[in-house]
């Protein structure tokens, strides 16, 4: 269970890698292809209830048939031919990966006890790890011809090969009182709890600053620095690198009792990093922004995350849920970004991203003045 953050990772982070690629060979205009980066967030409309059914249902059989469904909608996405059929695939391959993770994820709460920050940190790290090996992945695969399609095909087939794995192993049960709970009480009681609503949109903007991201970094670095497609891409790893060692470090750097107090610091670091990750006028600033960037935004996440998961005990898989529920309403953005970028450039449009770690330290501020 360890590594499906490691195996999500990889593999989500293929289609904000291949986008100039994908956008030539398919015939995509920027917008259409933050369309398409945009429909593996939108999946998670559908994701959200096998998000919530990890509390009442097997977690063995929703990440192991969320694991096949997930490598399936890879080789789709990997024979697609038109923006219809891409978007289709990568819809059905966000909402198969919420099955595939939480089912774990929910599970692993479980197992961590009080110890969860540090075994978060560790699945984090895992994740951070594919996140650095997939544009890795993606050079090599250029470098022997292999084309962005073979990735794909290939990477689906490993996923199955996962999901039958998972099938095998042996998961803890959901909580006896969230069996004997009524769901739509207890997702009442949620959603009028402050602290979550306001932890959903914390999370929410955290979510803004991933794979798509990325994609329009390494676009503007390619496009506008001029550093050409395998430079930028090397460059853009900056930023997974640190996130790599945030997540190692992670579990030693936040108050296991105590988590919040990390948020501020970290948000307020991210916050004055990306600028320099993302505009940085030399190739040298470029990579420290990304790896300041990637390391506070990873403690940060390992926070926040610990702070969802046991906010209300026995109801992690409802209560993110909720959290990714409100998050889904940034879902378009990277649609938003494209269409800027179509408009005024790529430079109009990442700026849009260099605002949003802004809004998302004024809302920790508010969060960690809270009560409870």
């Amino acid at each position: 269970m360890l590594l499906v953050g490691f195996a999500d990772e990889w593999f989500t982070f293929l289609p904000a890698g291949v986008l100039e690629a994908l956008r030539e060979d398919v015939g995509l205009s920027y917008a259409q292809g933050g369309l398409v980066l945009a429909a593996l967030s939108l999946g998670g409309a559908v994701g959200i209830v096998f998000q919530a059914a990890a509390d009442y249902v097997s977690r063995r059989w929703l990440a192991a048939l969320g694991a096949l469904a997930y490598g399936g909608a890879m080789i789709a996405f990997g024979l697609s031919e038109t923006f219809v059929m891409l978007f289709a695939a990568a819809f059905v391959w966000g909402a198969a990966s919420d099955a595939f993770i939480h089912g774990c994820e929910v599970a692993l709460v479980d197992l961590a006890g009080e110890d969860l920050p540090r075994v978060l940190g560790r699945v984090n790290a895992w994740s951070a790890l594919g996140d650095l090996l997939a544009p890795l992945t993606l050079a090599l695969a250029a470098g022997f011809g292999f084309g962005w399609r073979g990735v794909f095909l290939a990477g689906g087939g490993l996923m199955l090969g996962y999901g039958l794995w998972l099938a095998s192993q042996r998961f803890p049960p959901p909580h006896k009182q969230a069996e004997d709970a009524e769901p739509r009480l207890a997702l009442l009681a949620l959603i009028t709890d402050r602290r979550v609503l306001l932890m959903a949109v914390i999370m929410g903007l955290f979510a803004l600053l991933d794979e798509p991201l990325l994609a329009f970094v390494i676009a503007y670095l390619d496009q506008v620095a001029g550093y050409g497609p395998g430079l930028a891409v090397i460059l853009a790893t900056g930023a997974l690198v640190g996130g790599l060692l945030g997540h190692s470090l992670a579990g030693r750097l936040i108050p296991a009792a105590t988590p919040k107090r990390a948020l501020v610091p970290t948000a307020l670091i991210a916050t004055l990093s990306l600028p320099v990750m993302a505009f940085g006028p030399q190739a040298w600033l470029v990579v420290l922004g990304g790896l300041v960037f990637g390391f506070s935004g990873a403690v940060f996440y390992t926070a926040l995350q610990s702070l969802v998961l046991t906010l209300r005990p026995g109801q992690a898989g409802s209560t993110g849920a909720v959290v990714s529920a409100i998050g889904l309403a940034g879902a378009g953005f990277p649609a938003l970004v494209g269409l800027a970028a179509d408009a005024w450039g790529l430079t109009a449009g990442l700026g849009l991203y260099v605002a949003v770690p802004a809004a998302m330290l004024a809302l920790t501020l508010i969060l960690t003045r809270s009560r409870g």
